[in-house]
């Protein structure tokens, strides 16, 4: 005969969690601005308004009063 061959498996587990939701029809909180946001976007204000935010690309985040 052949050679034999173990199956493995897993429990099922539960389906992850929905994205987070905000109300629909929301505009952009910049003075002019007519661009209607995502239901998905937690901000009030569009990409191209909002303030940016420079990520953390390495290392660790200083400790208060190192810097």
């Amino acid at each position: 005969m052949g050679k034999q061959v173990a199956i493995r498996g897993q429990r099922p587990q539960g389906l992850p969690r929905a994205s987070q939701t905000y109300a629909e029809g929301r505009m952009c909180a910049y003075p002019g601005c007519k661009t209607r946001l995502s239901t998905y976007n937690r901000r009030e204000k569009c990409w191209t308004h909002a303030e940016m935010k420079v990520p953390r690309l390495r290392g660790r985040k200083p400790a208060a009063g190192s810097a």
